[in-house]
């Protein structure tokens, strides 16, 4: 059952247009095909994901032809992972999600699956990605799709000619706005015919259609070189030797003079503070010596004379990338960014490095390394790097296989990290065969290492039974009865969902995350409710430090919300397991009252339905309630609000004050007055942009400021019920023991 499609992403590689991976869609046709094909162009296409996704088909040029060989794949054991985990990611989160409410899981294919190999209705969907700048797609019925129009086989299909298989544009209702979402494609262009022959040979591909509005006349399908070829030119053109560049005879006096003075400052054996003191007065200098320094990164030497070149050709870079310079130390490049990193650079690129150890990456980013510390007696921390990383906010990990996902969670939590191993936690197949998923904690000060949903359905939103007299939620009352745990029941008892924040979250990353999340779980479009953690997922993944409120960056997925999707509905965690919050960490805590109504109508709706279910007591009630002139004891309300809570040591805590609680500013403040060494400007951006984007919460949204608080908290985080005393009585139970176990599941499912 469904309207199945598969998506694929294709890119030229070293002359050769390979595939790089493939997802299944059960239920994506017409215009949510175009919808989900605009929003993942738009990841693409992104500034914050270009290096990552630039680095991975670095890799790919790497990779010898027994790799693409698909006979041989299913054998090979290095083709049995995801080899392009952030790609994947790209692909996942673009054709699942939107903050408009929209949500649907996908499944991963294995990356060499053919195009007409999955279980399909209704077309596939391609993207090149060869060049970044012009990110290309096309839609392809293979076999005849369930359309209500005929198209042509085998061939691309633009945006428009897709969509009127299905509709007749010149009768839909303008309030689907198909044809503003058509205009989203005008000045794209389309995946070639010769592309995808190049990519599946044995297809019969029928020639390019003639161009249509959507896909301005451009035949070109790329060269195979680097989107930022200007910056990093010959990175994909591996097969080139990376010598000086030839002097051409056809150059002006000029570029060949630039030459001879390259020549001069790269020799190892020359100084090159006097050449380069007269050369600055050139404009095109740095540029040039840029490039010259990237055409020959393989065979650079490390010298005192070219760190210095490399100095002056990076200082200006807001994204560096080292990963080129192959023969450099890591005290070399430790030395490099300690020159940069007060600077203008923002991310560093320590990707396809197979030696580098944890040793090293510690060196490079601390200026020491954790064996040295820990002869200290003292343990590097995340702490130690945000001391010393300066103005970096995101570090590039891809294929650095000596690099562990428990290092980057004791050392990285700040920061914005693509690691390949992080990437494919929550996507790896080996999960859905019974092998458990390995807890992973992100430890550091102030760490954000939770986060609660409590949820209270629509009927115990209308129990007058649960309420104080005040009229508020009476949390004590809301205790787990077996035989009361039907969704039918009025009270079944306190539900919530404790997850681990499994991926890296920095302070911004954190606020814009909570922001995103609130505004898809409060969206009139929503649709499935159960669906939200993988929803949360994608939240908490398409933030960045780096460029803050753009929606399309993409980061890892947490995988304890991403594998959440087996659960019942209602079978949450029941309160007195004793979560446990360790001193010092945070927890986001969600607060949803009615979850399960759709909205305010609706669950008035419900409200009138409980007292007519309460029967004789309920109507007496209902009398008893004053009219619209009075104060009533209490009003039914779907509200969604949140709060950070931290943990505070014992010496800091009584039985009375367990938690410090707080909103987003307080939060802010707390942590960058603690982790930063000038958090003064940062805090203030911060809590100028959660001001703003208050703003657009609507009734019933926001901070969960009523004083029962720490009482909900109490129930959560104790071993016997309400008892606040239970939780310096009893051992707490770490949750980390026991998380695994949510995480099987029957097929990946992304």
């Amino acid at each position: 059952m469904g309207q199945r499609h598969q998506l694929f992403v294709i890119a030229r590689i070293n002359g050769r247009y390979r595939q790089l991976c493939a997802i299944h869609h059960q239920w994506l046709y017409g215009h949510t095909a175009l919808r989900r094909c605009r929003d993942t162009l738009n990841i693409f296409e992104n500034a914050t994901n270009r290096m990552p996704l630039q680095q991975e088909l670095t890799i790919a040029a790497k990779q010898d032809d027994d790799f693409w060989d698909a006979a041989d794949s299913y054998r090979t054991e290095k083709n049995s992972h995801i080899p392009f985990p952030f790609i994947m990611t790209c692909l996942i989160v673009g054709a699942s999600f939107n903050l408009d409410g929209y949500f649907h899981g996908v499944l991963v294919e294995p990356f060499y699956m053919a195009y007409d190999q999955g279980d399909n209705n209704n077309g596939i969907t391609i993207f090149d990605i060869t060049n970044l700048d012009n990110v290309r797609y096309c839609f392809v019925d293979f076999y005849g799709m369930e359309s209500k129009r005929e198209v042509d086989l085998m061939t691309p299909l633009s945006a428009r000619t897709y969509l009127e298989a299905e509709y007749d544009l010149d009768e839909v209702d303008e309030e689907v706005g198909l044809l503003p979402l058509l205009d989203t494609f005008k000045g794209r262009h389309l995946v070639t015919s010769s592309a995808l022959s190049d990519t599946w040979p044995d297809g019969e591909w029928q020639d390019d259609p003639v161009e249509e509005a959507d896909s301005p006349a451009n035949i070109s399908s790329g060269d195979g070189t680097a989107a930022i070829a200007d910056e990093n030119p010959g990175r994909i053109q591996l097969e080139e030797p990376a010598a000086s560049v030839q002097k051409d005879k056809t150059k002006s006096l000029r570029d060949q003079s630039m030459d001879s003075l390259l020549d001069l400052l790269l020799d190892p054996s020359q100084d090159p503070s006097a050449l380069m003191a007269e050369a600055q007065i050139l404009t095109d200098f740095v540029p040039k010596l840029r490039r010259r320094l990237y055409h020959q990164a393989a065979i650079l030497p490390p010298s005192a004379s070219h760190l210095i070149l490399l100095e002056k050709a990076l200082q200006q870079d807001v994204n560096v990338d080292l990963s080129p310079f192959k023969l450099f130390s890591a005290d070399h490049l430790s030395k490099l960014v300690a020159k940069l990193r007060n600077g203008t650079m923002r991310t560093v690129n320590l990707s396809d490095m197979p030696d580098l150890t944890e040793d090293d990456l510690a060196l490079i980013l601390g200026g020491h390394s954790t064996s040295t510390k820990q002869a200290e007696g003292v343990i590097a921390s995340s702490g130690n790097f945000i001391e010393t990383m300066g103005n970096v906010a995101s570090i590039i990990l891809l294929d650095t296989p000596k690099i562990s996902v428990d290092f980057v969670a004791a050392h990285l939590g700040h920061y914005d990290v693509w690691h390949s191993q992080l990437l494919r936690r929550p996507l790896n197949t080996s999960h859905h065969y019974g092998e458990k998923l390995p807890a992973l904690q992100f430890s550091g000060p102030n760490t954000v290492s939770q986060l609660v949903w409590v949820g209270i359905s629509s009927m115990q939103s209308c129990d007058s039974k649960l309420r104080l007299p005040n009229g508020k939620i009476d949390w004590s009352d809301l205790k787990y009865s077996v035989e009361a745990s039907s969704r039918f029941s009025g009270n079944p008892g306190l539900k919530y969902r404790n997850y681990l924040l499994d991926v890296p979250l920095p302070v911004a990353k954190t606020a814009h995350g909570l922001r995103r999340l609130m505004q898809y779980l409060t969206s009139p479009k929503l649709g499935w409710f159960e669906d939200w953690p993988k929803a949360a997922a994608r939240c908490f993944a398409t933030t960045s430090a780096v460029e803050e409120g753009v929606s399309y960056s993409v980061g890892p997925l947490s995988s304890t919300f991403n594998l959440d999707n087996d659960r019942h509905p209602d079978d949450f965690v029941q309160v007195g397991k004793g979560m446990y919050l360790k001193p010092g960490q945070w927890a986001i805590v969600l607060i949803h009252e009615a979850y399960d109504a759709k909205n305010q109508a609706a669950l008035d709706k419900r409200e009138l339905e409980a007292v007519n279910m309460f029967g004789p007591r309920g109507q007496e009630e209902m009398k008893q309630w004053p009219t619209e002139d009075g104060a009533r004891a209490f009003k039914p309300l779907k509200r969604l609000r949140y709060a950070f809570a931290k943990a505070l040591p014992e010496s800091e805590s009584s039985d009375q004050q367990r938690f410090l609680i707080t909103d987003v500013p307080g939060y802010v403040k707390h942590v960058l007055a603690e982790t930063s060494k000038d958090g003064s400007a940062e805090i203030e951006r911060l809590c100028a942009w959660w001001e703003k984007a208050s703003l657009g919460f609507g009734e019933g949204t926001g901070y969960y400021e009523d004083d029962d608080r720490a009482g909900i908290l109490q129930r959560i985080y104790s071993d016997e019920g309400f008892d606040m005393g239970s939780i310096t009585k009893s051992r707490p139970i770490d949750p980390f023991e026991d998380i695994t176990k949510m995480m099987s599941l029957s097929r990946t499912e992304g």
